[in-house]
């Protein structure tokens, strides 16, 4: 799920076409060592039914799924050997899933390769935002789009063979609205964090817009919101809500969608083996309801170091990858065997602040961070130069929704100095004072893997770092597996500040600012802001653009001076393919479907 497109023209789209159906001591510099979505439409009236996605480095931690044996599951489809497994389509993955079911993660690295597997009620056409009937048919709301009515593709069956209707539409929505259902296993740790992001809380939370999901017969099911929701269709268009066979998720509990049991859906490929560390397989549905996937499989390589991506590419050794290098660039033009393909940038890179850390609660010391960073320098200098310094967290595409007269916090380490002086630290810091009162010292966390937004985040780590260190803030660079730093993220077990970043899911601005600083879905960083929930709250429910454009303004206007999420750049990622690859269209929200591609050997 990544992304791209011009707001005007998704605007035009989502107002003619049936709503538009569709992150002490001077730093010391490591060796630049390479590895460490979503666009959002402005909500609009609802429309006509719609028819037929020296800072020290800490050693990086390795978790209990890195280093476990493989494991094929029990419902796993062996893979075919011989001819048909060497035609698999190889792809060079920048970092390993976190997990399977689509609905738990928010992990572009996950989500890439769930949506091979499970499918939603409404998908997007390839390498646009236009929304695309999938396991829906079509879909209308009522007068007010408090209400929206799916019809539901007859004749499709799960992976496993158990039918796919209204009752299992209902179990997975349940299972991740409500805490308390049965089988959304909170009770075993499992959270779908995207929820809440979305819909400003679980089911029942006084903030939520959510308010039910029934079955109306066997092929309809209805979803009821507490306020206007005209953006719906485009919600469940993104990856986040790939629908799993409920027996699947039954018979694995808490477990789903790791390598146990890897994910069970309904889409061109199904799942065939997960090695932990290693890759993930998966092979051509036979029985799939649409048209059948033009390769026999796919395997899902892990390779965190982009280096190491981009020489398996050169080599053949991967048909295709993502998030390479910007300076890789003159290379792969200069190769005949290699094709560049492009994606524009619907992304933010970001510093994220911990704000019940102090001093880092205090706007004037956020304000200081933001002023001493280059961030001109780091686009030249790590990113070719191309992209924009962001000045908002909204990407070009949704510039109608930026603030005017925003503040720019342009480099000035002067201003920087003067604002740490007045409040109160004239010679900086380097340590932090937690919630529970104990003083530790002043982490920064960054990636292990690359990322669109970030291509090689421990250089740009370490140059951040420096910059701080200049205006006398002093930092303890850190890291750690994937899955955990994601993990330790969402449960907001970050002290300090770290990196991090996003890929628009769908065009609506609220896709970056809700999750981001919603109180529901800032939790990460325990910022809060009444009057930003409320703007943002009210946004949702505008009846046209420009109603809620302006309030999306208000809002960044308010978050540019509480600046609990510095923004980095916005950027262009650089993907490549060899050159008989064919079909391969980047979707700008990052739901590729990779079902369309083929390669000839």
């Amino acid at each position: 799920m990544k992304f791209r497109s011009h707001f005007a023209t998704l605007l035009l789209l989502v107002l003619i076409v049936p709503i538009l159906a569709a992150c002490g001591g001077t730093p010391a510099v490591t060796t630049p060592t390479t590895a460490p979505v979503a666009p959002t439409t402005a909500p609009v009236a609802p429309v006509a039914p719609t028819t037929a996605p020296a800072a020290t480095t800490a050693p990086v931690a390795t978790t209990e799924a890195a280093t476990a044996a493989p494991v094929a599951t029990e419902a796993a489809t062996t893979a075919p050997t011989g001819g048909d497994s060497e035609n698999f389509l190889v792809y060079g993955g920048s970092g390993e899933p976190d997990s399977l079911d689509s609905m738990k993660t928010t992990a572009g690295t996950a989500l890439i390769v769930a949506s091979q597997i499970l499918e939603g009620l409404i998908g997007t056409k390839p390498g646009q935002f236009e929304l695309d009937p999938a396991l829906a048919t079509e879909w209308s709301p009522n007068a007010d789009s408090t209400e929206w009515t799916f019809k539901l593709r007859p004749d499709v069956v799960f992976h496993d063979g158990t039918p796919f209707n209204a009752d299992a539409v209902v179990f997975n929505f349940q299972r991740m609205s409500d805490p308390t259902n049965k089988y959304s296993y909170a009770d075993k740790g499992v959270t779908y964090d995207i929820f809440p992001y979305i819909f400003a809380g679980y089911a029942n939370e006084p903030n939520s817009i959510w308010k039910n999901v029934e079955k109306v017969d066997d092929l309809t099911v209805k979803f009821t919101f507490k306020q206007p929701t005209p953006l719906f269709p485009n919600y469940v268009s993104s990856s986040y809500f790939g629908l799993s066979s409920p027996a699947a998720v039954q018979k694995y509990a808490e477990k789903y969608g790791t390598p146990e049991s890897g994910a069970v859906g309904t889409g061109p490929f199904t799942f065939s083996e997960w090695r932990a560390g290693e890759s993930v397989t998966a092979v051509r549905n036979e029985a799939y309801w649409g048209t059948k996937a033009l390769m026999p499989g796919v395997v899902f390589r892990i390779i965190a170091d982009q280096s190491a991506r981009f020489t398996e590419l050169r080599n053949g050794s991967i048909d295709f990858t993502v998030n390479l290098a910007p300076d890789t660039l003159e290379a792969i033009k200069a190769d005949s065997t290699l094709q560049q393909v492009s994606v524009e940038p619907f992304n933010i890179a970001y510093l994220a602040l911990n704000t019940s850390n102090k001093p880092l609660d205090n706007p004037l010391v956020r304000q200081a961070i933001a002023y001493a960073i280059n961030k001109e320098a780091i686009l030249k200098g790590f990113y070719g130069n191309i992209g924009e310094v962001a000045t908002d967290f909204l990407p070009a595409s949704l510039k109608d929704a930026r603030p005017d007269n925003v503040e720019a916090y342009s480099y000035n380490p002067a201003k920087a100095k003067e604002l740490l002086a007045q409040a109160g630290f004239p010679d900086g810091f380097d340590t932090v004072t937690l919630s529970d009162t104990t003083t530790a010292p002043l982490q920064f966390w960054f990636m292990p893997v690359s990322r669109p937004y970030f291509p090689t985040p421990e250089v740009i780590a370490n140059q951040i770092a420096s910059d701080l260190q200049a205006v006398g803030i002093k930092v303890s660079l850190q890291s750690e597996d994937w899955a955990v730093y994601l993990d330790n993220e969402a449960a907001g077990k970050k002290n300090g500040m770290y990196m991090l970043g996003w890929t628009g899911d769908y065009a609506d601005p609220n896709n970056f600012l809700q999750v981001h600083f919603g109180s529901a879905g800032a939790g990460s960083t325990y910022y809060s802001n009444a009057d930003v929930d409320k703007l943002l709250s009210q946004a949702s429910a505008a009846k046209t653009a420009a109603e809620a454009n302006a309030l999306f303004k208000q809002a960044g206007l308010l978050i540019n001076r509480d600046m609990p999420r510095i923004p980095i750049v916005h950027a262009p990622p650089v993907f490549a393919a060899r050159a008989e690859v064919k079909g391969w269209t980047p979707n700008p929200t990052g739901g590729d479907d990779f079902s369309i591609i083929s390669v000839t050997r």
